[in-house]
């Protein structure tokens, strides 16, 4: 666990065969998927151990504290119970086969709502149906179904929910009469690789055989920049709405406009980046770091 710093605050062992993480903004989930035991942690230490009657499919936490967890179940295809920030039990929502299996879920901003991506057989085609659940009512809000797996979920803000399915992205309206699919972008036989959204909007990165694609979208997925980026594995937007890339050896930016601005090597292989405000933090290796631009005619990372 680090600090917005990137100060190390602690390390937990868990033991568990399959273990997930899901986290909120001032604790996580530790949970074992398949297994039957989560943990609610905060910074430094253990809040909460719960252990489960039914085996853990997915799990979420809200800004707040709420955790939704997923389960399989005797009596119905799976479970969703909603736990309050003490862990005490909110709302059940047991789905059936036609509602299908969760398999994303996402805390709105304002901790009120949660999306479900549910995944069911319908003539032997997968189908995503896609709920927003009120927690105050309890009562789930179908916005619609979509022949293909969710490979991203996320809120743009407390109205609307953007969706990555294997071929394109759509934003849910998820409130008032017009609740419902509000726009959408084709991948145009792209593969999604990565996703970085903010409130004004969302960073793409697609892969074609040998050929990736940088696409900025905004708040109503109208496109703001598309073109060719070197081969990446992580694309994050940056506050001034360009994006940074991270490669095999090191961190790329571009400006929105999608013109190069400066590359900083790396020790080794970057494998995450979190933006915290205006500062990029990079974990490689077993260290975490700051990445800004360099000096001049210096390579060097601060």
């Amino acid at each position: 666990v680090y600090s917005r710093s990137g100060k190390k605050l602690n390390s937990i062992q868990s033991g568990y065969a399959r273990p997930a993480l899901a986290a909120g903004r001032n604790r996580f989930v530790l949970y074992n998927r398949s297994g039957n035991e989560l943990r609610v942690e905060s910074r430094t230490q253990n809040l909460y151990t719960k252990t489960l009657d039914s085996s853990i499919y997915l799990c979420a936490v809200a800004d707040a504290g709420q955790v939704a967890v997923a389960t399989d179940d005797t009596d119905s295809v799976a479970k969703l119970t909603v736990y309050n920030s003490s862990m005490q039990q909110q709302l059940v929502w047991n789905l059936t086969s036609e509602q299908g299996t969760p398999l994303r879920m996402a805390f709105a901003p304002d901790s009120r709502r949660l999306a479900v991506a549910a995944v069911s057989a319908v003539g032997g085609q997968l189908t995503t149906n896609l709920y927003v659940l009120p927690l105050s009512q309890g009562d789930p809000v179908c916005l619609g179904s979509e022949n293909s797996v969710p490979q991203w979920m996320g809120w743009m803000s407390n109205g609307f929910l953007l969706v990555l399915y294997e071929n394109r992205a759509v934003l849910y309206n998820t409130s008032g009469g017009s609740a419902g699919e509000r726009a959408s972008y084709d991948f145009g036989g792209g593969t999604l690789v990565s996703v970085s959204n903010t409130s004004n909007g969302a960073a793409l990165l697609l892969s074609s055989g040998q050929t990736c694609t940088a696409v900025l979208l905004d708040g109503e997925l109208t496109v703001g920049y598309s073109g060719s980026v070197l081969s990446a594995s992580q694309i994050i937007r940056a506050k001034n709405d360009g994006f940074y890339l991270l490669t095999d050896s090191t961190v790329e930016c571009f400006n929105k406009a999608g013109e190069f601005q400066w590359t900083q090597p790396m020790d080794a292989k970057p494998q995450a980046g979190v933006l915290n405000g205006r500062q990029l933090l990079v974990f490689s290796g077993n260290t975490v770091q700051q990445v800004t631009a360099p000096e001049p005619d210096s390579s060097s990372a601060s």
